[in-house]
């Protein structure tokens, strides 16, 4: 089973526009964009992310820890950390990112998996969103 041919092959089908990064498949839903990693040492490990949701400063980043962790209780499979990323001038910058994590079997339904994986991964970001903005109007 090839998982990365499969989820390209099913995003094409479905209507979205996937194309292939060196980290994996990046596509677009309702404006906002996803990624399917590649895991080459385990064909079975499903794991689509939105990337970099929020920007964490030092300004911000105890309460986002304690946002992120209060999503990653209340919403099951996905989780949210944060990733460093270096821009084209070497700059590095700390966001936030969702994840949907599953581990799949040799004949994965993507029909089944995807449309609720992207359900998930909305529903953690519209309550990271949420959350800090409950926190601000405090």
């Amino acid at each position: 089973m090839d998982l990365n041919k499969l989820m390209i092959n099913y995003l094409a089908e479905e209507g979205f526009r996937p194309h292939e990064t060196p980290f994996g498949i990046a596509f677009k839903n309702e404006g906002v964009n996803y990624l399917f990693f590649k895991d080459e040492d385990d064909d079975q490990y499903f794991r689509l992310m939105m990337p970099a949701i929020f920007q964490v400063t030092e300004d911000n980043e105890d309460v986002i820890m304690r946002v992120m962790n209060d999503v990653n209780n209340s919403i099951k499979v996905v989780k949210l950390y944060t990733m460093d990323i270096e821009d084209e001038n070497q700059k590095s910058e700390t966001t936030v990112w969702v994840a949907f994590e599953i581990l799949a079997d040799t004949t994965p339904e993507l029909s089944d998996i995807v449309p609720r994986a992207l359900t998930l991964l909305q529903a953690a970001r519209m309550a990271f969103f949420s959350k800090l903005e409950e926190i601000a109007n405090k």
